[in-house]
């Protein structure tokens, strides 16, 4: 099947054609649960609708902006989808979704998940993603985030032990589809905005290691993960150069683990799998990340970690080598 990214370059080639793929311009949003009031689940699925159906008919009229209505957005929500759309373009190739919606907590909103997208920006084998899209207690557009895999979701809320435990669960999966997406939208601010003043960040790259041998005509190399740590301040100023010389950021995140301290049960372990392609640059490996919940409303990064998954030879990294939560002392 032709993808949907070769179907649109063909219409741009051929602008005549495009009268007889206008269908593909609309995108049907029903909410079928999760939402008693009428009036309001109606003005959820009519500015999902215009959201998803802009994306297409953005692409298809050979438009450089979306067009955003005020009246289908919160300012934050408009500031979102314009700084998401300016890192790469993006189409929903289906013309109907079908989608429960899960209430955010009291007066925080609602969601819906599951919405396919193609990121046209991409590599081609990571261009199909998915959507999640807030909307605020009066349902308008809130906030469009790049989901995770929908097992790792439900794997991670049903393992839950205690209401509190599974707002915090619930918390860590915005918060970490939110940090995904704030790469993508280069969204320095925010990304600032959720380390802590204090946090350790550390970094590993493979190096290699000369040894010694008894033939001297012969030199030997082994390879090593050699790790640098820098601080917040540190790693924003690279980050900022890196999205300078980038004209698109896309990161997808794979095998996440979630793990709460045996003891400080404020302290979660984030584990997963980091997949980074940009226009200069692209690498795989394993981001863990330390979340703080002493302040509940504003949970914060105190450790960063990466680490290649595999060395220059192909020789993958050992599970148990890459960081969690019992290599800190808390």
């Amino acid at each position: 099947m032709m993808s949907f990214k070769r179907l649109l370059l063909s219409l741009l080639i051929l602008p005549a054609t495009i009268a007889s793929f206008a269908q593909l311009d609309v995108v049907k949003v029903h909410i079928i649960d999760g939402i008693s009031d009428p009036v309001l689940r109606q003005t959820m699925e009519n500015n999902a609708t215009v959201f998803l159906s802009s994306l297409n008919s953005t692409i298809i009229t050979g438009k450089s902006r979306m067009k955003l209505e005020d009246a289908n957005y919160t300012k934050s929500g408009k500031e979102c989808v314009k700084e998401l759309w300016a890192s790469s373009a993006m189409i929903c190739p289906v013309s109907s979704i079908t989608e429960i919606c899960s209430s955010l907590g009291e007066g925080r909103g609602y969601q819906i998940r599951n919405i396919p997208v193609e990121m046209l920006a991409a590599d081609e084998d990571q261009m199909e993603q998915e959507l999640v899209i807030n909307f605020s207690a009066t349902g308008l557009i809130d906030n469009v985030m790049v989901a995770l895999e929908n097992h790792r979701y439900i794997d991670i809320i049903s393992a839950n032990i205690s209401v509190t435990d599974l707002i915090r669960r619930q918390t860590i999966i915005e918060f970490v589809e939110n940090f995904r997406t704030s790469y993508n939208r280069k969204d320095i601010d925010y990304i600032e905005s959720v380390f802590s003043d204090q946090a350790l960040i550390i970094t590993g790259n493979v190096v290699k290691v000369k040894e010694t041998s008894d033939n001297m005509l012969q030199t030997m190399y082994s390879e090593k993960i050699q790790y640098s740590t820098s601080s917040k301040e540190e790693y924003i100023k690279k980050l900022k150069r890196c999205f300078s010389r980038n004209s698109y950021i896309n990161l997808k995140f794979e095998e996440l683990e979630v793990v709460r301290h045996p003891v400080k049960d404020h302290i979660y372990g984030v584990t997963l799998k980091q997949h980074w392609n940009s226009s200069t640059y692209s690498d795989v490996g394993y981001l863990f990340l330390m979340i703080d919940f002493t302040d509940p409303e504003y949970p914060c990064i105190q450790v960063r970690t990466w680490q290649p998954d595999k060395y220059s030879d192909g020789k993958k990294i050992d599970r148990d080598e890459v960081f969690d939560l019992s290599d800190f002392n808390i």
